[in-house]
């Protein structure tokens, strides 16, 4: 029997995921008996220098596999992104499709392009990664060989499979912070979920977003539940609530919150301690 966890978001980089928290994630990983992992973007941001590194040392002790999130391509060219694209394994008595995705503003209908255009050159991650196409003939690209890929299976072998990818597939998912929709123009597009409900999909394992849904869609069922930064972490909250001394602290900014205490020992061996408990609700698992 096969046993698939699918995570994604690790961000080792900038979450300092040294070699103890590496210990713990694999040991975890032993503990419920996971014989294979799927990685669903956002293993970091040196895809060579980190990425590669790690997913190697984790295929000592599962099958591994991976698909890009953006973070992850930071630094590629645009050949490079489409060499990861589109996977296909067996894993036990199902298949894996895997694939980034991208993003197209459809979530932002109000919002012009040139809008969406200007915050992402100014604010989003993505303004450093070169691709050489506009965000909407990407994402037509993206949907176009995945509705390719589908089309070549059998109505037997759509029900074998489960699909990982990066970016946001519906519309169920987005922010609603008056503070933050405008970045719903960079998480995904719903065209990802009527290509899904076309073929029959009943499983998809996202992430990107940072926030953690278990939801039914139009009989999809949609998985996310993103490892995201440290300072998002619910055992993070939790050592907040549990010290009285931090209860001061301005507790809708995260990033002021997180910076005052990330450097203390305090802290740090709070997030060791935990750090097996929130890898848990972290993973998206299948017994196949």
């Amino acid at each position: 029997m096969k046993t698939l966890a699918i995570l994604s978001d690790l961000h080792l980089d900038v979450n300092q995921f040294d070699a103890k928290y590496e210990a713990i994630l694999i040991q975890t990983l032993l503990a419920e008996s996971i014989t294979d992992v799927h990685i669903a973007g956002d293993i970091s941001n040196h895809f060579e220098e980190i990425s590669k590194p790690f997913l190697t040392r984790l295929s000592r002790y599962f099958t591994v596999s991976y698909n890009l999130g953006n973070h992850d391509m930071l630094g590629m060219t645009a050949d490079d992104i489409v060499t990861h694209d589109f996977k296909m394994r067996p894993i036990g008595s199902k298949h894996l499709l895997s694939f980034a995705g991208w993003y197209d503003y459809s979530f932002t209908p109000d919002t012009s392009y040139q809008q969406n255009l200007r915050t992402k050159n100014t604010l989003w991650f993505d303004r450093k990664i070169k691709r050489g196409l506009d965000d909407p003939s990407l994402t037509q690209q993206s949907l176009s060989q995945l509705n390719d890929v589908l089309t070549a299976l059998t109505s037997a072998e759509k029900e074998t499979l489960i699909i990982a990818m990066h970016f946001v597939p519906e519309q169920a998912f987005l922010m609603n912070h008056p503070k933050f929709v405008k970045f719903n123009a960079f998480l995904g597009s719903q065209r990802f979920h009527e290509l899904f409900l076309a073929h029959g999909i009943k499983d998809v394992v996202f992430g990107h977003h940072h926030r953690s849904f278990d939801r039914y869609v139009d009989g999809i069922h949609y998985h996310s539940h993103p490892l995201g930064y440290k300072r998002e972490w619910l055992i993070t909250h939790d050592y907040f609530q549990k010290y009285p001394k931090y209860q001061h602290l301005n507790s809708y900014n995260l990033h002021r919150r997180y910076n005052l205490i990330k450097q203390t020992d305090e802290f740090d061996q709070y997030l060791l301690d935990n750090f097996s408990n929130e890898l848990k609700k972290s993973l998206t698992i299948f017994t196949l």
